[in-house]
């Protein structure tokens, strides 16, 4: 009970304080709230750039890189990209649980039973059925296409917003590019931060695809490769591919057990040693296995520039921290006579620290709910200055939290020496 009246009279005396020293209070909670405002914007955008988009199994989802370029020449060893018949020679493979093989492209989608003559500019996923449980998408109506050849397409969230105001649309057909398909799944909205399965060509941060279709249909209605391609064979279009040196598809595999990688890395070496026995290319074998968080880091997805403004922002806030103890000792020093005072009658260097230490608590409270606000701000003004972000700027729970402990330590480092320095007046001078 004495606890409890002794913190309500610190906090009593804490707010008096705050009523006296008005602008001071105000301008020290101005200091510490930009300093971690600014620090807390920029973890969010690290933290989206650098925490695991599936947890649950991302070391048992594995990109395949392979070196089987037919020249002494390759673009870049091993490559991330495969020819079609590499690919296929992956997803024969009975040693994954689940593989998926696919590439990115993009066609104009319309309702074929709208009035409206207006088509929407889709993000297309040409892919094996695998992909859909490999990458644990969320589905809101129907299922997932079962064969790699037919013409079916399951289509986002976001699409089916705006074709068909998120009403279950299964069964419903699309017109796309011309040909006619028919929808067998709708996701729910699913966001992947960041897009693990396609970060190379700066898209680590792009919002997950629209449609996605068969393999085999996209390639055999010659849907257009929107990513990185290579070849050294002359082809019309992508249906022509097949049977050709045209680098452009990806493969994930995922593994049921993590200890069947290196008979996988058998099973691929094996298949390049009988390629380079047969002539078919010259390049030592060099076969690459990545789970989802190496891929990451392989593919550069942190951006240094941000991890470097996150570094600046430490150093501000630490200058902030400087400005605002300055601060109070100014303020602690106008009130040393109320300090003496205190102290003639009575209370001890012990109460003295309490209340002190009672005030930085109640200013790292001040400075955290406007700090919170203050990186949302900042968040917002990042992303003006790297739009690729946008998709990624996103505030956490989680860093709320620590926007609200940043704002409580640093408060209470912030009064640390000006209490110190405090509690070392003497009570004679002070009275004098």
């Amino acid at each position: 009970m004495r606890n409890n009246s002794l913190l309500s009279y610190n906090i009593l005396l804490a707010m008096q304080s705050f009523k006296r020293a008005k602008s001071l209070y105000f301008l020290i909670i101005l200091t510490l709230s930009i300093g971690v405002g600014v620090l807390c914007a920029n973890l969010a955008l690290v933290n989206s750039m650098a925490s695991d988009p599936i947890p649950e199994k991302s070391a048992n989802l594995l990109h395949i890189s392979m070196n089987t370029w037919p020249d002494v020449q390759p673009p870049d060893e091993p490559m991330h990209i495969l020819r079609y018949r590499d690919a296929m020679r992956i997803a024969e493979s009975d040693i994954p649980l689940r593989s998926a093989v696919f590439y990115a492209s993009g066609v104009y989608a319309r309702d074929i039973e709208s009035t409206s003559m207006k088509r929407f500019d889709s993000r297309v996923r040409a892919t094996t059925p695998g992909f859909f449980e490999l990458a644990d998408a969320p589905f809101a109506f129907g299922t997932a296409f079962e064969k790699s050849r037919g013409m079916e397409v399951v289509i986002g969230h976001e699409l089916n917003q705006k074709i068909f105001a998120g009403k279950n649309s299964v069964g419903k057909t699309l017109e796309l590019d011309g040909e006619l398909l028919t929808i067998v799944g709708v996701l729910k909205p699913w966001i992947v931060r960041p897009l693990f399965y396609h970060p190379t060509e700066g898209r680590a941060f792009d919002l997950t695809d629209d449609i996605f279709a068969p393999l085999e249909t996209a390639i055999d209605l010659g849907w257009s490769i929107h990513a990185r391609s290579s070849s050294t064979d002359n082809y019309a279009g992508v249906n022509e591919t097949r049977d050709r040196n045209v680098y452009y598809l990806q493969a994930w595999v995922e593994l049921d057990d993590i200890a069947k990688k290196s008979a996988l890395q058998s099973y691929l070496d094996n298949y390049s040693q009988q390629l380079k026995d047969a002539g078919e290319h010259p390049l030592a074998i060099n076969n690459k296995l990545h789970n989802v968080n190496e891929w990451l880091k392989e593919a550069k997805v942190v951006d240094q520039k941000v991890l470097a403004f996150t570094l600046a922002s430490i150093l501000f806030l630490s200058v902030c921290i400087f400005n605002a103890s300055s601060l109070l000792l100014s303020r602690f020093h106008a009130a040393k006579f109320e300090v003496g005072l205190r102290r003639a009658i009575g209370a001890s260097n012990k109460h003295m620290m309490m209340q002190g230490l009672t005030e930085s608590v109640l200013l790292g409270v001040f400075t955290g709910v406007i700090a919170v606000i203050l990186s949302w701000f900042f968040l917002k003004i990042s992303v003006q200055f790297l739009p690729r972000l946008a998709n990624i700027a996103v505030l956490e729970p989680k860093l709320l939290v620590l926007g609200m402990f940043l704002a409580l330590i640093t408060a209470i480092a912030s009064a640390l020496y000006p209490l110190y320095r405090a509690n070392r007046y003497t009570i004679s001078a002070e009275l004098k």
